[in-house]
């Protein structure tokens, strides 16, 4: 009897051994294939972003110049000189030219607010700054006149008082603009 069970249990055992070891290659086999789709699929989509971001640099990079030129404009439209240029008029008082140069200002700054988003950070602090020292120029100076004196003194004062060219702050975002330009393009 134990014979009988020995002679149907070890062809079982062999038949269950033999799919034992077919199905553990297979299973392995299978697993090489997923890893190798797996890591043909995070290929595909590496290569897929590259050029994805190299598209938007084609854009951006553009976008980015034209915002630097852009800052350049700004702060030559602002400085005073310049300024003055497009502001003064005959028969102006100080008060008038005052309120025409902020005006200016405010407005040139106005439309290049969105620039911010295609310079540095840091760069656009020091725009903002030149601005804000232009203003106060104006205002400091124009605190010195009556407000009914002509707008000519006003202005010759600007022209002839002007900013300290060691502490110029045009002049020195003008130069950190043009640094970062040059470092990153």
């Amino acid at each position: 009897m134990i014979a009988e069970i020995i002679k149907y249990s070890i062809p079982s055992l062999v038949m269950l051994a033999a799919v034992y070891v077919m199905l553990r290659f297979f299973l392995k086999h299978d697993e090489h294939q997923l890893s190798f789709l797996k890591d043909e699929q995070d290929l595909t989509r590496l290569k897929l972003d590259m050029e994805r971001k190299r598209d938007s640099q084609k854009v951006i990079i553009p976008l980015k110049l034209q915002a630097y030129e852009r800052m350049v404009l700004f702060l030559e439209r602002i400085n005073p000189p310049n300024l003055i240029k497009r502001s003064i008029s005959q028969g102006q008082k100080v008060t008038e030219l005052q309120g025409m140069l902020l005006h200016h200002i405010r407005e040139e700054y106005e439309h290049n607010m969105s620039q911010q988003l295609y310079i540095g950070e840091n760069s656009w602090e020091m725009v903002k700054t030149a601005k804000e020292e232009v203003a106060r120029l104006i205002n400091t100076s124009a605190a010195k006149f009556k407000t009914d004196d002509e707008a000519a003194l006003l202005a010759k004062e600007l022209l002839t008082t002007g900013f300290d060219t060691k502490n110029d702050p045009i002049e020195k975002t003008l130069a950190h603009l043009k640094k970062e330009v040059r470092d990153n393009f």
